[in-house]
């Protein structure tokens, strides 16, 4: 069933793993989460902050709205009418998109922001999750859900970073960590210990971008969780696009990611393209 009804009381009734409000972004994620409860009993309530997302996880979704990020009391109020006891957030949403929209935000998110004393990330997230728990509606974790996304420690293509791309891996990570902390981005491109570009509001891919232009070769990529990561919200992911991003006329490069705090997305398609282009990719 799509549209904006709710779900009926024979529905609900009959439903194990509760009523999941899946507030959903771009790209393949949210279709995973919504696969992966569905087998473990939830009804999926789907709103979808992009065509892209609306379209990804309709084959998987009891009920499929879409929405607009800025109008919050329409939002929250279909979580309500659906009954959902539960909720998660996943996938992409460009923030520099939602602030080119800020003149189609409702009374209730311009309430909420202009008490916010930034517009960061965490402060942003947070607040929002605050919001909803107010309304007896419990934010779960994407890991719940996909743990399995999560790789162990170790190498996961069969080249192995040289010895001087460790360096520039502790390196990174240190930077990352901090910028992380700060809540800048989660991802920086290094070169012989050069910070080369940091992830700001123009996300991962296009910070990577930049990173490979000015080195005008080979680079290694550090993402990180930020200290103190709020599982709920903004797990650091990576997937094909990332690799693509990566890609130089050298060839070759590093793709490192805290292990057990990074999803990796597509994980057998990744290895084979790093495998056929000379880049490796460790968890660390």
């Amino acid at each position: 069933m799509t549209g904006t009804s709710a779900i009926n009381q024979k529905q609900e009734s009959t439903t194990k793993g509760g009523i999941l409000g899946l507030i959903a972004g771009d790209g393949t994620l949210p279709s995973l989460l919504a696969k992966s409860a569905k087998a473990r009993g939830f009804k999926i309530v789907c709103l979808a902050l992009t065509d892209e997302a609306y379209k990804n996880v309709e084959p998987n979704a009891d009920v499929n709205i879409r929405i607009a990020p800025g109008q919050l009391g329409r939002n929250f109020k279909l979580l309500q009418q659906n009954k959902c006891d539960s909720a998660v957030f996943i996938g992409k949403v460009r923030k520099l998109n939602v602030l080119k929209n800020l003149h189609k935000f409702d009374w209730t998110a311009v309430r909420e922001l202009s008490q916010l004393s930034n517009l960061n990330d965490d402060s942003i997230q947070v607040r929002m999750g605050e919001l909803i728990e107010e309304l007896g509606i419990k934010v779960l974790t994407q890991s719940e859900f996909l743990r399995e996304l999560f790789p162990e420690v170790g190498v996961l293509t069969k080249r192995q970073p040289t010895a001087q791309e460790y360096v520039d891996i502790e390196y990174g990570k240190k930077m990352a960590k901090e910028c992380a902390r700060l809540d800048i981005g989660q991802t920086v491109v290094v070169r012989n210990r050069i910070l080369l570009a940091v992830e700001a509001a123009e996300g991962t891919d296009e910070a990577i971008k930049r990173g490979v232009q000015l080195s005008r070769g080979s680079v290694v990529v550090v993402k990180v969780a930020k200290p103190g990561q709020d599982q709920r919200f903004d797990i650091p992911t990576v997937g094909m696009t990332t690799l693509e991003s990566m890609k130089s006329e050298a060839g070759g490069g590093v793709l490192a990611v805290e292990a057990h705090e990074t999803m990796v997305v597509d994980r057998e398609a990744m290895v084979a393209y790093a495998d056929s282009v000379g880049i490796a990719i460790t968890a660390v």
